[in-house]
């Protein structure tokens, strides 16, 4: 597969769009892809090329010429069901999503690959990211259900429950090698013994995200090196916030995103909603939540919490605030920006929300990527032909090493062209040298995230089955109110505004409710 220069350029941007789409990221955490009105491009199309020369240059991708296969090679079929019709091309792909396919990567890598492999093209319908439910409803009443579309926190598990997306059992293989660990993830979605979710990998979620410049001036030991030898704890984190605040009273030492006291939930290994794929469990009053919040209220009592809102894109971030946590991979990005517009000393790191002092494992609440294929999709095989695509592009050994490359080159990063007389270069590295050839002009610098080996291994271990034990919260799969309902519960006392035991009192009995509805569609859902 051949990587295109947006591909590669747009590679940290899809990491935003994927932490976005986890479990506990806010409004304010998300990107928004797409507008009001719904829009449909071809896959057909050739990628657009921007008119500001200071960026990349695309590169066009006709798919219907990559898609001029005659039959798909058997190497790329494996993990695909008894259903699954071998040497069939996908066809036509309808996707619906907040973003448009050929625009971001993956993404647009992805196209390119099932083209290329599976005879297939996409159509992305987009829709405003919190338009999509409602689209979709529509779409499916009038006969013209999408193929695929976006895997969100907000559908899991209702849409299993109310058989709004297809079981995909009969289509894939759980047991095949190339889903590797991510066997056991697939699991954890099941909802009466069906597989309606198979995503092509873990991604990071929330982290620690710090400048080792702050941290060092409390004479306290940095995260990472924590991190490495297993002693990067509750206890740990907060005697780093301590001695910060201890430094001056203007210090902050936590800004939150929406939902991070849930995360520290989490590492107790139980999640606030639990699905277990034939009951709901509601566990805001499991010994070990409680136990999370009486540390997160703590932590508020102490002055250690940031009450508002403050993201770390915002021009005064980073002037005085110890921890961010947020999307990591986000956060991480934002931080190195700031250094690097502000010319300011440090290192930005990240690593995970640290592990529950009473707990010798290591869990954290999980994020996936992936998609669904909605009950009535016409162009199953397509769809999941396309999945099977994502899988193969996230353990595609060179695709990993070019995606690895480009986030850990550490050398001088510039735009495409020569800022005066537009001299297209081959490479936005130095390797090419840093003046131009044609007129002697400097080439303007370009921020570009990079990854310390160090770093890069963590996020890995991040998104590594294999090293965390994934916890699934799934109370964003019930509604918007029952959303929010779960989110102020935790968010109060985080900003110390309540107690968790006060809220509580004023919000299970109405989320036992809710529950109730959907535990009664598994059942009946469970003896149909």
């Amino acid at each position: 597969m051949r990587t295109s220069k947006k591909a590669v350029s747009a590679i940290l941007a899809s990491l935003l769009i994927v932490g976005a789409a986890g479990c506990g990221s806010s409004g304010r955490d998300q990107t928004s892809r797409g507008g009001e009105n719904a829009e449909t491009t071809t896959a057909a199309a050739a990628v657009t090329t921007t008119e500001d020369p200071n960026k990349a240059i695309d590169t066009e991708a006709n798919y219907d010429e990559l898609a001029n296969i005659e039959e798909v090679d058997t190497k790329n079929e494996e993990g695909a069901g008894k259903l699954y019709e071998t040497g069939k091309t996908a066809g036509t792909l309808h996707a619906l999503c907040f973003y448009d396919f050929h625009n971001v990567a993956p993404e647009v890598d992805i196209c390119e690959l099932y083209a290329e492999r599976f005879g297939g093209t996409v159509e992305t319908e987009i829709a405003g990211s919190l338009e999509i439910n409602e689209r979709l409803g529509v779409l499916m009443a009038s006969g013209q259900s999408p193929d695929i579309i976006r895997s969100g926190w907000d559908y899991m598990p209702s849409y299993f429950i109310n058989n709004r997306v297809m079981p995909l059992d009969d289509w894939l293989d759980i047991d095949s090698p190339i889903w590797g660990s991510m066997g056991d993830v697939i699991e954890k979605f099941a909802c009466n013994g069906k597989h309606f979710y198979w995503p092509s990998h873990m991604s990071p979620n929330y982290g620690i995200t710090y400048n080792t410049l702050y941290v060092e001036s409390t004479g306290c030991e940095d995260p990472m090196d924590l991190y490495f030898a297993g002693e990067w704890t509750w206890d740990k984190f907060e005697e780093i916030l301590v001695r910060w605040k201890s430094n001056s009273p203007d210090n902050i030492g936590i800004s939150k995103g929406e939902s991070s006291a849930l995360h520290f939930a989490a590492t107790t290994g139980t999640p606030a909603i639990e699905f277990t794929g034939t009951d709901i469990l509601n566990n805001l009053q499991n010994a070990n939540v409680m136990r999370t919040m009486e540390y997160i209220e703590k932590l508020a009592r102490e002055d250690l919490v940031y009450p508002d809102w403050l993201g770390p894109d915002s021009d005064t971030s980073w002037d005085n605030t110890m921890f961010f946590i947020m999307p990591a991979e986000w956060a991480e990005e934002c931080g190195q920006k700031r250094l690097f517009s502000k010319n300011l000393e440090g290192e930005i790191r990240t690593v995970p929300i640290p592990r529950d002092p009473n707990s010798d494992t290591y869990h954290l609440l999980g994020d996936t990527y992936g998609w669904l294929v909605p009950s009535g999709a016409t162009n199953v095989q397509g769809a999941v032909s396309w999945i099977l695509a994502g899988r193969i592009y996230q353990t595609d050994p060179e695709v990993i090493a070019a995606r690895e490359d480009e986030l850990t080159y550490d050398g001088g990063y510039y735009y495409i062209k020569c800022p005066e007389c537009k001299h297209e270069f081959e490479s936005e590295r130095d390797e090419i040298g840093a003046v131009c050839p044609e007129c002697n002009t400097p080439r303007k610098a370009k921020f570009k995230v990079t990854y310390t080996p160090e770093q890069m291994q963590v996020m890995k271990d991040m998104a590594d089955p294999e090293k965390f034990d994934f916890v699934f919260d799934c109370h964003r799969g019930f509604g918007a109110d029952m959303r929010q309902q779960v989110i102020d519960i935790f968010d109060e006392p985080m900003k110390g505004t309540d107690t968790y035991v006060h809220m509580l009192e004023e919000n299970n009995t109405v989320v036992e409710a809710t529950l109730d509805t959907y535990r009664d569609l598994i059942k009946q859902a469970g003896n149909s």
